[in-house]
């Protein structure tokens, strides 16, 4: 387990960053897809509103494996994941769904995935540098 840097949960947190979620199926063919509900609760723990992702969703359940592409100019952060959980009820999904009613959408459930390992993509020097 790692835990993300604070100056790239900032980055998370910030609406007007772009936020990608990529899954593989079983057969190792990527999928990726913007999603503005994707969030940390935590340091160590990311998580992810099942809204349209049918093929995401499928993946995850084959294919507990994830990243995350936190974006915003030249600054770029990749979170590798584990998958550890769907939650289509509690307090979770609720609190999610109440956030997503104002913009008129809705979540079947909650992905939350375990952070594996941190990296920065950033147009920079740095870019592939592990940072957690």
């Amino acid at each position: 387990m790692a835990n993300i840097p604070n100056k790239v949960l900032d980055l998370i947190r910030a609406r007007t960053s772009t936020k990608v979620l990529v899954t593989s199926s079983k057969d190792a063919k990527p999928h990726a897809i913007v999603a503005g509900s994707i969030a940390a609760p935590s340091a160590e723990t990311m998580i992810v509103g099942e809204i349209l992702m049918r093929t995401s969703a499928k993946n995850l359940s084959e294919n507990p494996k994830a990243s995350f592409l936190v974006v915003s100019g030249m600054e770029s952060y990749e979170i590798e994941c584990t998958a550890k959980a769907r939650l289509d009820k509690g307090p979770e999904i609720d609190i999610m769904n109440k956030e997503l009613e104002a913009i008129g959408l809705k979540a079947a459930a909650v992905w939350v995935f375990k952070v594996e390992a941190v990296f920065d993509q950033s147009a920079s020097p740095n870019a592939g540098t592990k940072l957690a």
